[in-house]
């Protein structure tokens, strides 16, 4: 073999690896994550946060994936279905991750017909998963919301209350959650429901309607500034009573933006407090001072969808769904940033929670 030869299978032989490794990584597959948020209108603080949540985890991951977002505005089921609808057939994603329980309603039908695995980054509640079984839900159930605030009632001999929530699905089912409890406690606690549009521009009736009720508690459940002037309103009229506010209600930190709040009570999760501050900075640094609380449980939820998919895709790559479905619905606790949790069989998560007084800066235990 002459000089020029044996050069020419040296380079051949160094450049045969590589040519087979950039052959296979063609070959592999990109997964591609659907997610649809409110990333405008009344809630795009949380909206935004979630996407954050969900690109930070992405960035940190050693796997990786294509994220792809779309808007569903103030949680629009027909936003949401024309954004799967436009995931599905152009985008072609491997995954779906909803937000609001409005919208995925909508595209949980569809979801289960095409095989996708689909996940949500908001809460559920019972009738959503015994509907739409192939949904999982990383945050907690609302009817965990209800007992615990069945138990307060009964703490705190309250004879009667009324919840004042917006009128799409998940305020109807916060609502609900509340009542189921007290029927199942058997309180002697009547318990009125007022629902008002989501999308319109709030007023004073809805307020007048709940003082007439002499309610002794009011438990809210709408965006942020809806909430923060039906509690101005309610302070206006001389009302005494207590104010709870659902658990994702208050998200802002701007002390301006909590004033209205001050006083109330608010369902919390047990978080790392201290994994949490890092990544709320985090968070700060992409959306100012505009971020929200519920940023931690899409950043847990999305980190341990990463994991098991990178297991699924080694394993079951023809069936993703059947494969994440028992690798994360084991009912085993895990730990995250956002505390204690547990995927459970029927889709939904179990996490520990605890009522907190809001305050200027934050939240405090009560005594």
């Amino acid at each position: 073999m002459n000089k020029f030869s044996r050069l020419q299978l040296v380079i051949l032989l160094l450049i045969i690896p590589t040519l087979l490794q950039a052959n296979n990584l063609e070959k592999t597959p990109i997964i591609k994550v659907g997610v649809i948020a409110p990333l405008s209108g009344g809630v795009a603080v949380w909206g935004n946060s979630v996407k954050s949540a969900i690109e930070i985890t992405n960035g940190e991951s050693a796997t990786p994936v294509k994220l792809i977002f779309q808007d569903e505005e103030t949680c629009l089921p027909a936003k949401a279905l024309s954004a799967y609808q436009y995931l599905i057939s152009v985008e072609k994603v491997n995954l779906i991750v909803a937000s609001c329980l409005e919208g995925a309603q909508a595209i949980a039908p569809l979801a289960k017909k095409d095989k996708i695995p689909f996940f949500i980054s908001g809460r559920s509640a019972i009738d959503f998963q015994t509907k739409y079984p192939n949904s999982l839900s990383w945050l907690s159930l609302l009817d965990y919301e209800g007992k615990a605030l069945s138990n307060l009632i009964k703490k705190s001999h309250w004879r009667n209350g009324v919840a004042l929530v917006w009128d799409g699905y998940f305020g109807v089912q916060f609502a609900a959650s509340i009542r189921n409890a007290i029927k199942a406690d058997r309180l002697d606690f009547d318990f009125k429901t007022i629902e008002v549009n989501a999308n319109a521009v709030p007023n004073a009736t809805e307020v007048q309607a709940l003082l007439r009720l002499k309610p002794e508690v009011v438990f809210i459940m709408t965006a942020e500034a809806t909430g923060a002037f039906f509690i101005r309103q309610l302070r206006s009229f001389g009302y005494q009573g207590e104010v709870i506010l659902q658990s994702s209600m208050l998200q802002t930190y701007d002390p301006e933006g909590r004033k209205p709040f001050l006083g109330s009570l608010q369902q919390k999760f047990l978080v790392n407090q201290n994994r949490f501050a890092e990544l709320q900075v985090k968070i700060k640094e992409k959306l100012g001072e505009a971020g929200a609380d519920d940023f931690i449980f899409s950043y847990d939820g999305f980190t341990v969808l990463l994991q098991e998919l990178n297991s699924c895709e080694q394993e079951m790559p023809n069936d993703l769904e059947t494969c994440l479905t028992k690798k994360l619905r084991n009912e085993e606790w895990r730990e995250g940033a956002s505390g204690k949790f547990r995927f459970m069989k029927d889709g939904s998560t179990e996490r520990p929670m605890v009522l907190k007084k809001v305050t200027e800066t934050g939240f405090k235990d009560l005594e």
